[in-house]
Protein backbone atom coordinates (compact mmCIF):
# COMPACT_ATOMS: atom_id res chain seq x y z
CA UNK A 1 0.00 0.00 0.00
CA UNK A 2 1.11 3.51 -0.76
CA UNK A 3 0.46 6.46 1.52
CA UNK A 4 -0.39 9.93 0.41
CA UNK A 5 -1.69 13.05 2.04
CA UNK A 6 -5.24 14.27 1.46
CA UNK A 7 -4.90 18.04 1.29
CA UNK A 8 -8.65 18.62 1.56
CA UNK A 9 -9.02 16.83 4.87
CA UNK A 10 -5.47 17.18 6.15
CA UNK A 11 -5.13 13.46 6.88
CA UNK A 12 -3.01 10.72 5.34
CA UNK A 13 -4.77 8.33 2.96
CA UNK A 14 -3.81 4.85 1.82
CA UNK A 15 -3.91 3.77 -1.84
CA UNK A 16 -5.00 0.19 -2.15
CA UNK A 17 -3.09 -1.96 -4.67
CA UNK A 18 -6.35 -3.70 -5.60
CA UNK A 19 -7.92 -0.35 -6.54
CA UNK A 20 -4.90 0.50 -8.69
CA UNK A 21 -5.11 -2.93 -10.34
CA UNK A 22 -8.81 -2.46 -11.07
CA UNK A 23 -8.22 0.93 -12.65
CA UNK A 24 -5.41 -0.41 -14.86
CA UNK A 25 -7.65 -3.31 -15.88
CA UNK A 26 -10.45 -0.92 -16.89
CA UNK A 27 -8.00 1.18 -18.91
CA UNK A 28 -6.81 -1.94 -20.73
CA UNK A 29 -10.39 -3.04 -21.47
CA UNK A 30 -11.18 0.39 -22.91
CA UNK A 31 -8.04 0.26 -25.06
CA UNK A 32 -8.96 -3.22 -26.32
CA UNK A 33 -12.46 -2.03 -27.25
CA UNK A 34 -10.96 0.98 -29.05
CA UNK A 35 -8.60 -1.26 -31.03
CA UNK A 36 -11.40 -3.62 -32.06
CA UNK A 37 -13.65 -0.72 -33.01
CA UNK A 38 -10.91 0.78 -35.17
CA UNK A 39 -11.47 -2.16 -37.55
CA UNK A 40 -15.24 -1.74 -37.90
CA UNK A 41 -15.27 -3.14 -41.43
CA UNK A 42 -14.25 -6.56 -40.10
CA UNK A 43 -16.91 -6.87 -37.37
CA UNK A 44 -20.70 -7.23 -37.66
CA UNK A 45 -22.93 -4.26 -36.80
CA UNK A 46 -24.43 -5.96 -33.74
CA UNK A 47 -21.00 -6.57 -32.25
CA UNK A 48 -20.00 -2.99 -33.00
CA UNK A 49 -23.03 -1.68 -31.10
CA UNK A 50 -22.26 -3.92 -28.12
CA UNK A 51 -18.61 -2.81 -28.10
CA UNK A 52 -19.58 0.86 -28.21
CA UNK A 53 -21.90 0.36 -25.23
CA UNK A 54 -19.20 -1.59 -23.39
CA UNK A 55 -16.59 1.10 -24.06
CA UNK A 56 -18.95 3.81 -22.79
CA UNK A 57 -19.61 1.86 -19.57
CA UNK A 58 -15.90 1.32 -18.99
CA UNK A 59 -15.20 4.98 -19.69
CA UNK A 60 -17.92 5.99 -17.21
CA UNK A 61 -16.43 3.65 -14.59
CA UNK A 62 -13.04 5.30 -15.09
CA UNK A 63 -14.60 8.71 -14.40
CA UNK A 64 -16.01 7.63 -11.04
CA UNK A 65 -14.09 8.97 -8.05
CA UNK A 66 -11.85 6.52 -6.24
CA UNK A 67 -12.75 6.03 -2.60
CA UNK A 68 -9.51 6.05 -0.67
CA UNK A 69 -9.23 4.29 2.66
CA UNK A 70 -8.38 6.67 5.50
CA UNK A 71 -5.16 5.77 7.30
CA UNK A 72 -5.61 5.09 10.97
CA UNK A 73 -3.80 7.48 13.29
Amino acid sequence: MKSAFDTKRGVPVVHDALTDFGRVSLERLKLAADVILSETDAIPDTLEVELVLFRERVQRALLLPIKLAQAES
